[in-house]
């Protein structure tokens, strides 16, 4: 059973392209939820692959791969024990 991400995370998340799979499934799209590394900041997840992924929270920082999805950030924390 996965992660309930309140309503308000939910309505944060405007630019979601892969229809909310992964409140649902451990998928966004066809690939796997990026892995993160770590966190900084509100919805700054630093991920561990440098590859490029098509997806609208996914962003090139230096040498490496960001996401700032608020819904995986949230499923993130939670899954740490931080939320």
């Amino acid at each position: 059973m996965g992660i309930a991400v309140p309503a308000s995370v939910v309505d944060e998340t405007t630019k979601c392209s892969k229809h909310f799979r992964c409140l649902h499934t451990s998928q966004c799209g066809d690939p796997e939820k990026c892995a993160v590394e770590s966190a900084d900041g509100k919805n700054i997840l630093f991920l561990i692959s440098r590859e490029h992924i098509d997806c609208s929270y996914r962003i090139c920082f230096g040498y490496g791969q960001v996401c700032t999805c608020p819904a995986h950030y949230f499923q993130y924390k939670c899954y740490q024990g931080h939320l």
